[in-house]
């Protein structure tokens, strides 16, 4: 996906403040049309579907349960077992991508949030 369209990859050192904010149209020419993914243990299942206006870290790549744990550095090891697909033409504000510190995956930061418009679905879908 970025190695067809060529994007800067932040270290994963790299500070919010030091990558700028993104609209989601770029992201979503970066990304090729590619959905970001904000995974949910099972008590998130409701708190986000009428969007968030808090930080959230997304991927576009799909993990496994087992595997979304270890390739994107998740503080807990409770099962994702639900994920947001999101819309990234709706999204403002959006930093990275950046390499996952300790993982081996991609995020881009959701510095201010997502609105209920940029979920794909209505609701979290089962992650398999």
């Amino acid at each position: 996906m970025l190695a067809l369209r060529p994007a800067l990859v932040y270290p994963s050192h790299t500070h919010l403040a030091s990558m700028p904010g993104r609209g989601g149209p770029d992201i979503a020419a970066e990304l090729g049309g590619r959905y970001l993914l904000r995974y949910l243990i099972r008590k998130q299942y409701r708190q986000f579907t009428t969007g968030s206006a808090a930080l959230h870290f997304v991927t576009p790549t799909p993990y496994s349960p087992t595997e979304v744990i270890s390739w994107l550095a998740l503080p807990t090891t409770a099962r994702r077992e639900f994920a947001l697909f999101l819309d990234a033409r709706r999204l403002s504000d959006v930093r990275g991508p950046r390499r996952v510190l300790l993982g081996g995956g991609l995020e881009y930061i959701l510095a201010s949030g997502f609105p209920a418009t940029a979920i794909v679905v209505g609701w979290p879908v089962p992650v398999v």
